[in-house]
């Protein structure tokens, strides 16, 4: 059995190895710093699904129950898969637009990778909000001191959206705390279920615009453009492909775990809210001529279909989104990557600008076509599977289904828009030499893509690791 404590060990390793290195002047590479504990972690992961996982306490404070505790829960592995590789996948991009800072930036990114790590696996609320505060703070330190001319504004949008989403999510912890004497999610899943509907109700309801603000959905999603958009890439991709799911996961844990009665009081509003989200999203993606704008927009909308997966209130809704969440967490980094690529080639990211590239750029053409054909929900790729399962939950909301189904058709309509402008038309920016995908670059978007089509050709390997029943 592995311990799960081992999971943030290098990390923290790697965060003192940094200190060491500012303090002694050493001349070891900070990038080499991060990849080390990234792929110990690695290592350790894939160790602990062969051979299990041990949990780990340590009480901090007996009289409010405060423990930093670990233990995984039946929809935990998922998540916890995406926050230990896709950070090592993203870390090649801070190439593109990290000039300077270069150990400041690392140690802050092992200090995210770390706090994202243990969100996923804390079975006391407490510690997950603690860790969730100590993720939301270094990604707004990571926006404003490496992001583009617009950065302090995002950040400051970002910061101020996501500590009002925190407070509602700290508000319904104390709930379940006053009602149970407990911050144990498992202990709180067997004493809240006698606890009064409106009580639990405004609990839910809580983590629910919580989570909207997070994801995030129509009409609070203000914050995302921005900081999606002046971010460096390597930020974006973390932001899209992990701090988006923060707020979903701790959705689903009140939807499976500690609220499930509650949920219907809530499924028909809030799944609306969700398919015009994806509508709203889809048409404003459709208007957008940028293709980082127009990939932050996508995001919105699939994270509107995973929204209303997990409040379709079955089995198969629930773990569709958990299937879209995941795979998407690939999916939107791999295109903010490869934006991020052809910004440092072409100077832009305006489509109306670039064009040509499958001649120009052949190999970043193919990852190009992977990553809009995944997004599309091509069978064979991982977005089928996650639509799929969530299409099928919802089906019983058929009017809604359809309005979603469209929002799809719509995003077909702006992804092959985008295929067209970027790879076939003509290049209008001012000529320069171009280099194609090669060496780090390669490796990364030919690992990005394996796993997006392991997903896609056998899903179970992630449905699976579900297990709606344990706690």
């Amino acid at each position: 059995m592995i311990d799960l404590i081992y999971l943030i060990l290098p990390g923290i390793v790697g965060i003192a190895l940094l200190y060491l290195k500012s303090t002694f002047h050493s001349n070891l590479s900070s990038k080499t710093v991060s990849y080390g504990a990234m792929a110990v972690t690695l290592v350790i992961l894939f160790l602990g699904i062969i051979f299990g996982f041990d949990g780990f306490n340590l009480m901090i404070s007996k009289a409010i129950d405060f423990s930093v505790s670990f233990n995984l829960n039946g929809i935990s592995l998922p998540f916890l898969f995406l926050a230990v590789l896709l950070p090592i996948l993203v870390l090649p991009s801070y190439k593109y637009d990290i000039a300077d800072r270069d150990l400041t930036f690392n140690a802050l990114l092992l200090v995210i990778y770390v706090s994202l790590i243990a969100i996923f696996m804390s079975s006391n609320l407490l510690s997950l909000f603690m860790f969730m505060e100590i993720s939301l703070l270094s990604a707004f330190f990571a926006i404003f001191l490496w992001g583009g001319d617009g950065s302090f504004n995002s950040a400051m949008k970002f910061l101020i959206f996501t500590q009002i989403s925190s407070m509602l999510i700290l508000t319904s912890f104390l709930m379940a705390f006053l009602y149970t004497g407990s911050f144990s999610l498992s202990s709180i899943a067997s004493l809240l279920h006698g606890a009064n509907s409106m009580y639990l109700s405004i609990m839910l309801l809580l983590i629910i615009i919580a989570a909207i603000i997070k994801f995030p959905i129509f009409p609070l999603h203000v914050w995302m453009p921005g900081a999606y958009y002046d971010s460096a890439t390597s930020i974006t991709a973390i932001l899209s492909g992990l701090f988006s799911k923060l707020g979903g996961y701790v959705l689903l844990l009140f939807i499976v775990f500690l609220t499930p009665n509650a949920v219907g009081y809530f499924s028909m509003p809030v799944m609306i809210l969700a398919a015009i989200s994806a509508f709203y999203a889809a048409f404003v993606a459709l208007s957008k001529k940028d293709l980082k704008l127009m990939f932050s927009y996508s995001s919105m909308l699939y994270m509107s279909l995973a929204l209303m997966g997990m409040m379709s209130n079955n089995p198969i809704g629930i773990e569709g989104s958990i299937f879209l969440m995941v795979s998407y967490g690939f999916i939107s980094p791999l295109a903010f990557v490869l934006t991020g690529y052809l910004k440092s080639q072409a100077g832009t990211t305006d489509m109306t600008k670039v064009g040509g590239l499958m001649k120009k750029l052949p190999v970043f053409a193919l990852f190009f076509f992977i990553a809009i054909f995944t997004s599309i929900g091509v069978p064979g790729f991982s977005n089928f599977i996650g639509e799929f399962l969530v299409f099928l939950g919802a089906f019983k909301f058929y009017p809604l289904l359809i309005l979603s189904i469209v929002s799809m058709l719509i995003a077909t309509g702006y992804y092959l828009s985008s295929i067209k402008m970027v790879l076939f038309e003509k290049f209008l920016v001012p000529v320069r030499k171009l280099r194609d995908l090669n060496g780090s670059e390669l490796i990364q978007m030919g690992v990005f893509s394996l796993v997006i089509i392991i997903l896609g050709i056998l899903p179970y390997i992630l449905l699976n690791s579900i297990n709606l029943g344990a706690v």
